[in-house]
C-alpha cells in the first residue's frame, strides 16, 4: 500500500554531516524512544522502517512512517518503534544544531523532513473531525498519488504498494477490517486496481467525491456521518 500520510521524500544528507553520526542495528520491535526520554537526538533512518505514535493506556494512535532517508528528534511526546530490522543513525541534538550553525546551508535540508509530523497531526485531526473512514481513505490514496507523481493525480495514477492494510488502518485511526472492506468496495466498483505491486486510480474523481463525504454508489450527497 501507498507510504505514509502526507509528508516529504527522503533528506539526502552530505557526507561531512552523515560522519557525525553514530550507528546502530536495531531489530524489528525495538522501542527507540519514549516520550521524555532522557536522549534528546536527532535520528536518520537509513534502512528499514520506525512507526511514530501517541499513546494512552489503552489506546494508540499512529502519526506516520519514517522510510530510508528521512530524519526525526526524539524531543517530541511521541514513540519510536521499528517495524521492521533497521539501520538507525543518531546525534545528541545539541552538537547537531551546532553543526547546522556552522554549515547554515544544511538547514535547508532538513527542516521540511523535521515537519512532517506536525503536518501528519493536523491532517489526523482534519480526517478524525470531518471525515468519515471511506473520506480518510480517500483522501490518503490521492495525496499518496499525487506524491507519487510529483504533482496531481490524474486518471490511471500509480502508488507502489508499500505500507499494509494494517498499517494504513493505523495511520487512518481505523480497523483493518474496515480498510480492507472500503479497498474491496473500490475496487468492484471501478475506481481502483491492483496491478502487481501497484495500486492503480482509475477514477480520481470519484475518491475527491469520497473525500468530500460522498461515498454513495449513485453519487447522491449524504447526510449522515458512519462511525467507527
Amino acid at each position: 500500500m501507498p507510504s505514509s500520510h502526507p509528508g516529504h521524500g527522503p533528506c539526502s544528507l552530505p557526507d561531512v554531516l552523515l560522519e557525525r553520526f553514530s550507528c546502530e542495528k536495531l531489530a524489528r520491535g525495538y522501542l527507540v524512544s519514549a516520550p521524555h526520554s532522557a536522549q534528546d537526538r536527532i535520528l536518520y533512518l537509513r534502512e528499514g522502517r520506525i512507526r511514530v505514535y501517541v499513546a494512552s493506556e489503552d489506546k494508540e494512535l499512529t502519526l506516520a512512517y519514517l522510510a530510508p532517508g528521512e530524519l526525526f528528534s526524539t524531543h517530541t511526546r511521541a514513540y519510536l518503534r521499528t517495524e521492521s530490522a533497521c539501520q538507525l543513525l543518531s546525534m545528541p541534538t545539541q552538537r547537531f544544531a551546532q553543526t547546522l550553525a556552522n554549515q547554515p546551508g544544511m538547514l535547508a535540508l532538513v527542516m521540511p523532513a523535521l515537519g512532517r509530523i506536525l503536518e501528519n497531526s493536523i491532517a489526523i485531526i482534519e480526517d478524525l473531525a470531518f471525515r468519515d473512514v471511506a473520506g480518510r481513505l480517500a483522501r490518503f490514496l490521492l495525496v499518496a498519488a499525487r506524491q507519487h507523481a510529483q504533482g496531481v493525480a490524474g486518471p490511471l495514477a500509480q502508488l507502489p504498494l508499500e505500507l499494509s492494510v494494517g498499517e494504513i488502518a493505523r495511520l487512518l485511526a481505523t480497523t483493518r477490517q474496515t480498510v480492507s472492506s472500503l479497498l474491496n468496495r473500490m475496487q468492484r466498483e471501478g475506481i481502483v486496481q491492483r496491478h502487481g505491486r501497484y495500486l492503480v486510480l482509475l477514477r480520481p474523481d470519484v475518491l475527491q467525491r469520497w473525500q468530500s463525504g460522498d461515498s454513495r454508489a449513485d453519487g447522491t450527497n449524504r447526510t449522515g456521518r458512519s462511525v467507527v
